[in-house]
């Protein structure tokens, strides 16, 4: 072989011609997000929820359970709900008259023959709730625990029953499926 003539025997070679990067700066530059950000990724996630939550709405008012939110979906909430919704109830009437007896004894404090008809009523109508979810809840376990059997019905049950009883019928979400009078098989 022979040796090249044209560089001097004394000159080392030249490196790359720029000093190497650091480690720590070559994994910032390679580190991405795992989520993108940014305004329009940003945007698009905005743009999805909304629209994730205007179909549970129209599933809440039509009862479409494909879309239902979670904590409404399901045969065994379906038949609570059409329990509690296929009878009237004492309930029902428990939040405006809490409203109405506010106000009264707010302004009716100087009257107190009121104020003791007033609380004697509201109290009276908690009494009648207790007494009226015990009874109610009862039944409905019985029927669901016949109709689905022990193991299918949630822990929550009687606390949704119960929470849906004490709604005013117009305002409950997802909206009554059933007519008063129309009780579950």
């Amino acid at each position: 072989m022979a040796k090249d003539t044209n560089t001097p025997p004394d000159a080392a070679p030249t490196g790359k011609g720029r000093p190497t990067p650091k480690r720590k700066d070559r994994e910032a530059a390679q580190r991405r997000p795992l989520v993108a950000t940014g305004k329009d990724a940003a945007q698009r996630r905005r743009e999805e929820r909304r629209a994730q939550l205007a179909k549970e709405q129209q599933a809440l008012q039509t009862g479409d359970e494909r879309h239902m939110p979670r904590q409404h979906a399901g045969a065994p909430r379906r038949f609570a709900r059409d329990f509690v919704d296929s009878r009237t109830t004492f309930s029902e009437f428990l939040l405006p008259a809490a409203v109405i007896s506010m106000i009264a004894l707010v302004f009716l404090d100087r009257y107190p023959e009121i104020v003791t008809a007033v609380g004697t009523a509201l109290l009276l109508l908690m009494a009648a709730w207790v007494i009226e979810s015990f009874f109610l809840l009862r039944k409905m376990r019985k029927q669901a625990e016949a109709k689905f059997g022990l193991s299918e019905i949630p822990r929550m049950y009687a606390i949704y029953g119960v929470t849906r009883m004490m709604q005013m019928r117009r305002l409950r979400l997802p909206k009554p499926q059933v007519k008063r009078g129309e009780y579950p098989a």
